[in-house]
């Protein structure tokens, strides 16, 4: 999935020049993928909490596949109508509908199949994938760029995620089929008279949970909404740099490996990201609250990136840039032990339906601060510093107000 989100801000620079895009333009393209990804959002975790995630990855996950893969041929398309802006908008958004389940419906599969000492450690591994992605399509995606043109890459990553669509729906008819022969089994065993309590603790691995969610008292709770704004101040961040860094180093570099800059930050990413849930579980096995260990974990996170961020706005030479961008990246992957796994902590019941409200605030971010980066670098002559101070100075909000009020414990 994160393979075919990074396709398109690899490709920018590429893309720009063959379709004359100014910065303010590609910052429109990059961004209106999140106007889709953020509004199913607020009802994607719902619906999986509903009728179960397996269900509904099954079905959106071929719509961003197949978008992704039919990318370059629609973008060609868009130039023989009368409203080409309009239309490239349309297929980014779609693209961004069908990526937005993904997300909500993984918190409640992970909520709803694992105990709640796993649950933080699972759900922030699993999340580590996604920067595996972009390290993938960045190693690889630099090469075909550079040999066969952007278009190869978009046909690439739509082609391998194609076949992990038919590969998940494979895995989950198999499952599904098993699941029923086991209830049918203790079914018949419970009308023999014995295992009655087996069977409903065996049928209860496929029920999935309908009872409402109290909104009134998760929203008027002081502890979720700095969970929020930390979420956004470092999706905000992050998004900035994953949309933008490529074309940073295009512009200021011209002449560097384009393999290197895009694929070294997002390698931090994943190492940190892996690591972070087991630095969570280590805070709390020595004797750490896990209001503690989330607000540590977060803080850390938000305060590591201001500061590299700040370090490189004014800074000169590709390496030093390489290098203050590649601990930036890191400093990110502390997140999966703090605010991105605080949802299971909150709200253990309604995993779902909650991670999907709270993931909408990072995806605001998606559009909101990756198109202000670009009006910003469009006003400015490109002056790239003042682009990274404005989110090192969101950074270092969104750390005082989670280090405040954030909390590990439940709330609904």
């Amino acid at each position: 999935m994160y393979a075919s989100r990074v396709a398109l801000p690899l490709c920018a620079t590429a893309m720009a020049q063959e379709y004359g895009w100014n910065k303010s333009d590609s910052g429109i393209v990059m961004s209106c993928f999140f106007w889709g990804y953020a509004i199913i959002q607020v009802f994607a975790g719902s619906a999986a909490d509903s009728i179960g995630g397996e269900r509904i990855l099954r079905y959106s996950t071929l719509i961003w596949a197949i978008l992704t893969f039919l990318t370059p041929q629609l973008f060609d398309m868009a130039y023989f109508t009368a409203f080409p802006t309009v239309f490239l908008i349309l297929v980014r958004v779609f693209t961004g509908f069908g990526q937005g389940f993904h997300m909500p419906c993984l918190a409640s599969i992970v909520g709803r199949h694992l105990t709640s000492t796993d649950k933080g450690r699972v759900f922030g591994v699993s999340l580590a994938g996604s920067h595996f992605g972009t390290v993938v399509a960045g190693g690889v995606g630099s090469i075909l760029i550079e040999m066969f043109g952007w278009r190869s890459l978009f046909q690439f990553v739509g082609f391998f995620s194609l076949v992990w669509w038919y590969w998940f729906k494979l895995l989950r008819d198999k499952t599904v089929s098993r699941g029923r022969d086991e209830a049918t089994l203790l079914a018949r065993s419970a009308e023999s008279g014995s295992t009655e309590e087996l069977l409903e603790s065996k049928k209860s691995k496929f029920k999935v949970d309908n009872t409402a969610v109290p909104w009134k008292t998760l929203f008027t709770h002081p502890s979720f909404w700095a969970a929020a704004v930390a979420q956004y101040c470092g999706a905000n961040a992050y998004f900035t740099m994953f949309s933008w860094l490529p074309m940073y180093f295009s512009d200021n570099f011209p002449n560097s490996q384009a393999v290197v800059y895009n694929v070294v930050p997002s390698l931090a990413i994943v190492i940190t990201a892996l690591l972070s849930p087991f630095i969570a579980s280590r805070l709390l096995a020595s004797g750490k609250s896990v209001t503690f260990t989330r607000r540590a974990m977060e803080s850390a996170s938000l305060l590591s990136m201001a500061v590299c961020l700040l370090f490189v706005s004014g800074s000169s030479g590709f390496y030093f840039s390489l290098l203050v961008f590649t601990a930036a990246m890191g400093s990110r992957g502390l997140h999966h032990g703090g605010v991105a796994v605080n949802p299971h902590d909150f709200a253990p019941h309604h995993t779902g339906s909650v991670f999907g409200i709270f993931n909408a605030f990072s995806a605001i971010t998606g559009f909101v601060g990756v198109y202000i980066a670009g009006w910003i670098l469009q006003s400015s002559s490109n002056n790239w510093s003042y682009v990274f101070t404005f989110t090192a100075i969101q950074c270092i909000f969104g750390a005082v107000i989670y280090g405040l009020l954030g909390t590990g414990n439940k709330i609904i």
